[in-house]
């Protein structure tokens, strides 16, 4: 075939699909026939840009931040895809600095980034005057979804069954079902028969998840801050309801997950402490209650961690002290 209409590459979370699916329903896309998905995490945006091919008229980045490590290797990307001319627009709904927006829009890319929403609302709101039309009303009701879930507000009936679906699966079984879901969403339908399936699965593994989770907790306490780290299988229960479970089970300000494989962890607040200034510190990012860094873990823990998987949690108490060190303390969220 010729050139795909749009490559959409956004997050594997709910956000990252309901900012995918608004965006191709507003632009009468069809994702597998004119449009692909590519599915990715913030820390490897970056080597995802290096290599995407050019074969698309347009790239799409949805629910993916920018930090100031990658931060050149993004631009020179985006400066490769405008000299071959594909065109660029970035919806997102993390906190960027005034400085990473200019230098990205100067390579001629759309930036769209506002923090008082989810990056499906961010899409909902901005791309409609990308691409001159006007949002229907299925879509302002997918955005409220959604959102209602990534903030954690939950304050729609759907946000808790969508947000556990999405999730359902990993690997390449994962990215299939998310492409379902983008297609199904898209089309105009919030749930479906294997949609119900997939959250009753859900929900049995959440159960087997917690309880080979929770007897791994460890707190920690920083200059009066009560740091939790809890190591997490592959597959449910979700990061967020994990790290929402522990707060409240142990008084934490911070959640900690630490995955018995992969190479990032995640920090949840519970609304006293901003996590974002902590993974920043240690070369990740995110939103002031949610955000994600890389793991510090040499090659031999690595290994031994295959074994004896709780040494994760040591590394991982070693990487956020670091951090916290750089800051001074645990930094406070800003109030209004």
């Amino acid at each position: 075939m010729g050139k795909w209409k749009a490559t959409i590459v956004t997050h594997t979370d709910l956000d990252g699909v309901g900012a995918a699916a608004v965006y191709i329903r507003l632009a009468g896309l069809v994702l597998g026939g004119d449009t692909r998905p590519v599915f990715t995490e913030p820390y490897t945006i970056d080597k995802l840009l290096q290599g995407l091919d050019t074969n698309t008229e347009k790239v799409v980045v949805s629910d993916i931040g920018v930090n100031a490590p990658t931060l050149d290797s993004i631009t020179a990307s985006l400066q490769r895809l405008a000299a071959r001319g594909v065109q660029v627009e970035w919806y997102d709904h993390h906190r960027w600095q005034r400085e990473w927006i200019e230098k990205l829009s100067s390579t001629g890319a759309r930036i769209h980034v506002d923090t008082s929403t989810c990056a499906t609302g961010v899409v909902a709101k901005y791309a409609p005057l990308e691409l001159g039309v006007e949002p229907d009303d299925y879509i302002e009701e997918l955005a409220r979804i959604v959102c209602a879930a990534d903030l954690w507000k939950w304050d729609h009936y759907m946000a808790p069954k969508l947000y556990r679906v999405a999730s359902r699966y990993r690997g390449a079984k994962g990215d299939e079902w998310r492409r379902k879901m983008i297609t199904g969403l898209a089309q105009g339908s919030l749930w479906w028969p294997d949609l119900e399936e997939a959250l009753q699965e859900y929900i049995t593994a959440e159960f087997k998840g917690f309880a080979k989770a929770l007897p791994t907790l460890q707190v920690d306490e920083i200059n009066g801050c009560r740091i939790g780290y809890v190591l997490k299988d592959p597959g449910p229960p979700a990061a967020g309801i994990l790290a929402a479970t522990v707060m409240a089970r142990k008084n934490l300000d911070v959640a900690v997950i630490v995955r018995r494989k992969g190479s990032g962890i995640s920090l949840r607040s519970q609304g006293r402490i901003n996590v974002q200034k902590i993974a920043l510190a240690g070369g990740g990012g995110g939103h002031p209650s949610a955000a994600g860094m890389p793991l510090k873990i040499p090659w031999y823990a690595r290994l031994a961690a295959r074994i004896y998987p709780p040494i994760r949690l040591r590394y991982a108490r070693k990487t956020v002290r670091e951090a916290i060190a750089r800051l001074g303390g645990c930094p406070l969220q800003e109030r209004d």
